[in-house]
């Protein structure tokens, strides 16, 4: 069957009353999620997903994609409103969205930054659902080397994504697939990094570690550093927007719609990168390029065409090669799993039905995203009125029931509330917490492929280098790791040939 045609079943399939029902909620979970800071729709995307296990595979992805959908721009909300971004991908929404609230065309800020979100997202989308088939047939040639190089290119992506941090955003992955070693070996059962504890021999879930890290963590920190979200008051009512202001900057929307799907595809992306390079190159392409920072459309529309643009993008290699793209994606990856559902070439044969309902839904979701995006800025303000510490009580109280619910084990209660310790104390140093989670996730995978290859191949090592896809595959991994360590070890290269040269002499 035709793209065409599937992608009709899919839309027919969603707009069923309750695989409409979800979307619509997840999308305004994700809204409100992502407006609100402290939570950001990850943190919401994480406490949701142990109540998915009561749904049917697809309608916990509809749910789940919903909810990123509507979170990722959310987040641009309180950061317009309030100057505090719901999520990292919004604070470029800070540096012009703000600026014209303050000078009183809040209601124009709004309509530019949703009218952008829900153009990068319906064509990220669409490329979501036209080019991930021809991707997944590409994919079919794919055996264990090649899943194994695939696997590993996303973990080293990580760490060339976080040029700034590489050697730091590397520790936390190092740390990450340490975590995920924690059980019983997969080839050989023999348990290990047990210290003793049984329960532990059953392995540490992703599921626990992304509630503890993402939810409490952020609720620890909200109460240590004592923040008010509450709303200052803001003067003047704001002014509308016409359509031939959206055409005045569709240039910028186009621009950064681009960027934001050529970004997202990348494993280990996702918005924040894409949402501050599209700002950067706007900055430079505009002809108010020195004027940004003070309230400049096109600075606005740009980044926020880029984040949600990353949604769709993300969830290429995630349907196709399992690989998520994203911190969220690691999370619908998880409830895929959960389901006994496994990402990848051979979905869009065995399901297809399932995956095309996926796209309608990511499709309809960036459509009702401009109504929910408005009507939840409409109530913004009576919601962030809410004192800090009944919201984190609120978070707490679900990351626990969540935490218990993936196994009804008051151990993973605790190894949450441990984890989220332990990134309350990362967020406050500086140290990176998605890379632990892509980690935890992709450590056991990568490892799973690589036994199996050895296994397979009579412990012939050669196997990853001989096969072109997969050689070529880690030929581009090396290339990553040392475009992002580079940085890092030049000054370290340039006393080692110093001292070399006054040795010398």
């Amino acid at each position: 069957m035709s793209t065409i045609h599937l992608l009709a079943g899919g839309f027919q399939a969603a707009f069923q009353f309750w695989p409409f029902l979800t979307i619509v909620t997840g999308l305004l979970v994700g809204v409100v999620a992502g407006a609100i800071p402290g939570i950001s729709f990850v943190n919401a995307m994480a406490m949701a997903l142990p109540f998915t296990y009561v749904m049917e595979p697809t309608q916990s992805m509809l749910f789940l994609g919903g909810i990123y959908v509507g979170g990722v721009f959310g987040g641009s909300i309180s950061a317009i409103m309030i100057n505090v971004p719901g999520t990292p991908a919004s604070l470029p929404a800070t540096w012009e969205g703000y600026p014209m609230t303050r000078q009183g065309n809040v209601k124009r800020a709004l309509a530019i930054a949703v009218t952008a979100s829900a153009t990068g997202g319906l064509v990220s989308a669409l490329v979501l659902a036209f080019l991930s088939a021809p991707f997944a047939t590409f994919a079919l040639r794919f055996s264990q080397p090649e899943f194994f190089a695939a696997t590993l290119l996303g973990l080293v992506s990580v760490i060339a994504i976080a040029k700034d941090q590489p050697l730091v955003t590397m520790v936390s992955l190092l740390l990450g697939i340490a975590v995920g070693t924690v059980g019983v070996d997969p080839l050989y059962g023999q348990a290990r990094f047990t210290f003793g504890v049984p329960e532990m021999e059953s392995g540490v879930r992703f599921v626990v570690v992304m509630i503890g890290l993402f939810a409490i963590g952020e609720v620890v920190d909200l109460l240590a550093t004592n923040r008010d979200l509450r709303p200052k008051k803001i003067d003047g009512k704001g002014l509308g927007v016409s359509f031939r202001d959206i055409l005045n900057v569709k240039g910028a929307i186009l621009r950064g719609t681009g960027l934001g799907c050529m970004i997202g595809v990348i494993p280990g992306a996702g918005a924040t990168p894409g949402a501050v390079i599209a700002y950067g190159v706007e900055k430079q392409v505009s002809k108010r390029g020195k004027e940004f920072g003070t309230g400049v459309d096109e600075g606005l529309a740009a980044p926020e065409a880029a984040k949600n643009a990353t949604t769709g993008a993300a969830m290429v290699p995630l349907l196709t090669l399992g690989i998520p793209g994203s911190a969220a994606t690691a999370i619908m990856l998880a409830a895929m799993m959960l389901h006994g559902v496994n990402p990848g070439p051979l979905l869009f044969i065995m399901d297809p039905s399932m995956v095309y309902t996926i796209f309608a839904a990511m499709i309809i979701a960036n459509l009702l995203m401009i109504v929910a995006g408005i009507g939840v800025a409409q109530v913004f303000s009576t919601l962030m009125r809410t004192p800090p510490a009944i919201l984190a009580a609120f978070i707490v109280v679900l990351s626990v029931v969540g935490a218990y619910g993936v196994r009804n084990n008051v151990f993973d209660v605790y190894v949450c509330l441990a984890f989220g310790v332990l990134g309350w104390g990362m967020k406050r140093i500086g140290f990176p917490t998605a890379p632990m989670v892509l980690g935890v996730i992709l450590g056991p995978l990568a490892e799973r492929y690589f036994l199996t290859s050895l296994a397979n191949a009579h412990q012939d090592w050669t196997v990853f280098f001989v096969r072109p896809i997969s050689a070529t595959i880690l030929f581009l991994a090396l290339v990553f790791v040392c475009w992002s360590l580079w940085p890092a070890l030049k000054p370290i290269a340039r006393r080692l040939l110093g001292r070399k040269e006054r040795f010398n002499v």
